[in-house]
């Protein structure tokens, strides 16, 4: 019965986590800070990277697309002020991989 009582109490606490403490007001001032961020055109890496430009780091958008990240990058400057920089990636050619990282450490 004690052991039953226990996964209970686990299976509650699973379902009803506590409310956050920390959120995007949390991100302290990040200038000097230069962040690449995956997936930047749209949904959470958009965020992602809308978000951290706000905080001033010098944010990459790494996408496959050009004109999609060219899009996302407008759209940002429009939201922030702030300029993303676009990093060609796909992360499924190696080819690919190669060449963005040889890019950004120019």
């Amino acid at each position: 019965m004690g052991q039953a009582l226990t996964h209970l109490r686990w299976g509650i606490n699973q379902s009803f986590p506590p409310k956050p403490t920390w959120g995007v007001d949390s991100i302290p001032d990040l200038s000097g800070k230069v962040i690449i961020v995956t997936g930047a055109n749209t949904g959470i890496g958009y965020e992602t990277a809308k978000e951290l430009l706000k905080k001033n780091a010098k944010v990459y958008l790494a996408c496959r697309s050009t004109e999609k990240a060219e899009k996302a990058i407008a759209k940002l400057k429009e939201e922030t002020g702030k300029d993303g920089i676009f990093l060609q990636l796909d992360l499924g050619e190696l080819k690919s991989i190669k060449k963005a990282a040889e890019e950004f450490l120019r």
